[in-house]
């Protein structure tokens, strides 16, 4: 229930979604673990559409506080792998600004 509302609380949609939330008071911190559920994407680099996903990076986030504490979103990033022009890149993330992280 409550990853389905910090989900939406955060603004994703499908195939992003929220697996998990740690709050952590001794730490003044909440952990959101978030995924990307999906084998193909588009690629960032040229927009070529339904491109396979070569693998996943951990990445962290330190997003917005939530009230007093830190929030840090982290994500398994899916890199695709483009068969029309050739390159590998990360997927852009939907709650980050380009080149964060």
């Amino acid at each position: 229930m409550q990853e389905q509302l910090f989900t939406q609380a955060l603004g994703l949609t499908p195939p992003w979604a929220v697996d998990s939330v740690s709050f952590r008071p001794d730490e003044g911190a909440i952990h959101f673990e978030v995924s990307c559920d999906t084998a193909r994407l588009a690629c960032p680099v040229c927009g070529a559409a339904d491109q396979p996903v070569h693998d996943r990076v951990e990445r962290t986030w330190q997003h917005l506080h939530f009230f007093q504490f830190k929030a840090f979103i982290h994500c398994r990033v899916p890199r695709v792998a483009c068969r029309e022009c050739g390159k590998t890149s990360q997927a852009p993330v939907p709650w980050a600004a380009k080149g964060s992280g």
